[in-house]
Parts: structure tokens; C-alpha cells; sequence
């Protein structure tokens, strides 16, 4: 296997011993030609599928994000470096729990087929001309992803701006509500201070008092409405559900505001 980077043939050549190798296994890397030859040798067997793992660990490690800016640059015309990192840091976590309903080319396992393939076609390669092939093999799947990716990059951009503005309001406004609590169990339900809760007539009449431009009208489902209309200068939140996107959302916003407790807290009824 020839390199024209010494790193990515010292990383290849390690991969291959650490992760891979045989007790038989030697070999070494040699220079020739302004290139890097990783030689392997191994007495009784082929090293194809330790070479097209190693590769493909490589490719997929050092290459594939590589090739993601590249498309953010050139095809949808990225050129913040602190946008463009964040953008890639966030197809890892779109890789690892993709959004409900959108259906992600899966281009590390299509590199990897291409690569162990190709690998399989011959008995050495030229590493720049394999990672060259590898990508205009999944060039189109990499345009799609990436597209996708950013549908979701400005979903979160303009959710964290709603965030962001409602965090101002929560911290700025004025509020009769010193306390609100806040009970989930199955559902999400909201109690003044001294215990009683709070219904859609009491939030229609604060808003009729209190008119509020952000809150033009109430949903079926209230949702954190509750919390903004009201704005206490203490939210306390009682549930024994951590991740609960509601829940967290709230937090999120009353920031040092919100206590979190558990809900055999809860000093109300119980049903």
C-alpha cells in the first residue's frame, strides 16, 4: 500500500498490528519514489480484509470530514471555519439518532463495501487514488446527507435563536407569579403556589390582562406556555424522567430559575 502522507502510513501500518495482525505478522515501511510503502508480510494467509478495515478506519477518521467541508465550501458556499466545525459536529450526532422521518444515505457502510471491494481487485493500491475513487463513488450520497444535515443544522439555528429570546423574556419580565410548579407524570401539568392548578380560563384571563405580543393564541396542547405566560422568578419542577424534551426546554430557558426535583416531591394531591 503506497501513502504520500507518512502519517497515514504510520497509522495504517499500526492499525493493521494493533487491531488486526497475526502472531506471524511482519512487516515494515519504506520510502520510494517521494511515496510511503507500508510491505506486510504473513507466512500461510492474506491480509485483504485486515488492509480494507485499516483503509476504510482511515478514510473514514481522516478523509470524510475532509471531504464534508469541501462540500459545504464549494457546493453550498460555507466559508465560516466556526460554522463549518459546527455543522460537521453535529453529523455525528445526526449519524447516531437521526431526526424521525428522515431516512440518511448511509455512506460509511457504502465506503466500506467500496473500499473492501477494491481492495479485494487487487493486491496493492495506491492509497490517494483508492480514497480519490472511494469519494466519487459516494459523492452523490455525500451531496444528499449534507443537504439534509443542514436542514437540520437550521432547524436547531432557529431553535436555539426561539431559546434564546424567550431566556431574555423570562429574565426581564415583570411577574406576579413568585412560584409556579410544574408535575409531570404521563403529561405535563402546572400549580400555583398554593397548590391549585392552573387552567386554560386562568391563562386566557392573564393574557386578557396582561396582553402578551410573542402569545397570539393557545394550543389544544399548552405545551411550556404556561411557564412563559407567566414567568415566575421560580420554577420548580417535579419528575422522574430525565430527557423529557418538554422538561428540558424548560430548564433550558428559566436556566437558574428551574430547580429539578423528584416526584415523590411533588407537595400537592397526587393524582
Amino acid at each position: 500500500m503506497y501513502f504520500s502522507n507518512r502519517k497515514d502510513a504510520f497509522i495504517f501500518y499500526q492499525i493493521i498490528l494493533d487491531c488486526y495482525a497475526r502472531h506471524d505478522l511482519k512487516g515494515d515501511i519504506q520510502e520510494e519514489k517521494n511515496k510511503w510503502y507500508v510491505q506486510l508480510h504473513e507466512s500461510g494467509g492474506s491480509l485483504l480484509s485486515e488492509i480494507s478495515q485499516a483503509v476504510n478506519e482511515i478514510l473514514s477518521k481522516r478523509k470524510l470530514n475532509a471531504w464534508m467541508e469541501g462540500v459545504l465550501r464549494h457546493r453550498f458556499y460555507y466559508d465560516d471555519p466556526k460554522e463549518i466545525e459546527r455543522v460537521i459536529r453535529m453529523s455525528i450526532k445526526l449519524k447516531k439518532d437521526p431526526p424521525e422521518g428522515v431516512c440518511l444515505p448511509a455512506i460509511e457502510e457504502e465506503m466500506e463495501r467500496f473500499i473492501k471491494r477494491k481492495v479485494f481487485e487487487r493486491s496493492y493500491s495506491d492509497f490517494d487514488q483508492l480514497s480519490a475513487s472511494c469519494l466519487q463513488h459516494i459523492y452523490s450520497d455525500l451531496l444528499d446527507f449534507t443537504g439534509k444535515l443542514l436542514d437540520e443544522y437550521k432547524l436547531e439555528e432557529a431553535h436555539q435563536m426561539m431559546v434564546d429570546s424567550w431566556r431574555r423574556r423570562v429574565k426581564s419580565k415583570a411577574s406576579g407569579v413568585p412560584l409556579l410548579h410544574v408535575r409531570y407524570d404521563q403529561g405535563i401539568k402546572y400549580y400555583f403556589p398554593e397548590g391549585n392548578p392552573v387552567g386554560r380560563g386562568e391563562l386566557l384571563n392573564y393574557l386578557e390582562s396582561h396582553p402578551d405580543p410573542m402569545i397570539q393564541n393557545l394550543p389544544e396542547d399548552l405545551g411550556i406556555l404556561p411557564a412563559l405566560i407567566y414567568s415566575p422568578e421560580e420554577l420548580m419542577i417535579y419528575a422522574d424522567e430525565q430527557g423529557e424534551a418538554k422538561l428540558e426546554l424548560l430548564m433550558n430557558i428559566f436556566e437558574e430559575k428551574a430547580v429539578w426535583k423528584p416526584l415523590s416531591y411533588f407537595p400537592f394531591l397526587k393524582a
